[in-house]
């Protein structure tokens, strides 16, 4: 897995300049397209402000540009890193949960399944791949117990740091773990 630590931007991030990060992580993508860790923050960056415009408040951000962002820099990832597991296994667990920023829910919905699985079948003991694919079928709470616990003990030595792509998986996967 990518040391996801990111000092300038995880700065911004919990800081709340939102724009600036954008920019920062943007900037980054257009000097280096096929540096994985910057494609897969980049996207997740987009991911998370959309889909947490309304809990965490965020103000003054540009959200169909963010879309546009997010549709644009998955689409590169798809043909350019495609093979990758940390690329299908992060991208597929935003695509499974909010299609519809990708594009035909349905089409992408599959298609969000379909790259969770790959990045598992490449990483089979990789306890963070294996729980989000099998977590990605309805109804499948009660039998991802044991496979929570293999994620829980790798946790915090998967996502280090204090951006939000970290802070997110710690906190979801925590909240689970504690109810």
């Amino acid at each position: 897995m990518i040391d996801w630590r990111w000092a300038e931007v995880d700065t911004l991030e919990n800081k709340g300049e939102w724009n600036e990060a954008k920019s920062l992580l943007i900037k980054n993508w257009n000097q280096n397209p096929d540096d994985l860790k910057t494609v897969i923050r980049l996207g997740f960056f987009c991911w998370y402000v959309l889909t947490e415009e309304g809990p965490v408040e965020i103000q003054d951000v540009d959200f169909d540009e963010l879309e546009t962002i997010l549709r644009q820099v998955t689409d590169f990832g798809l043909v350019n890193l495609g093979t990758n597991e940390d690329f299908l296994w992060c991208f597929g667990y935003m695509i499974s949960l909010f299609p519809y920023y990708f594009g035909e829910f349905e089409h992408w919905e599959e298609k969000g399944v379909s790259m969770l699985k790959r990045a598992y079948e490449i990483c089979p003991d990789e306890p963070v791949y294996k729980y989000s694919y099998l977590g990605s079928f309805p109804n499948s709470d009660e039998n991802l117990k044991d496979e929570f616990q293999n994620v829980h003990v790798v946790l915090e030595d998967r996502f280090q740091g204090n951006g939000v792509l970290s802070e997110y998986f710690k906190s979801v996967w925590n909240c689970w773990h504690e109810s």
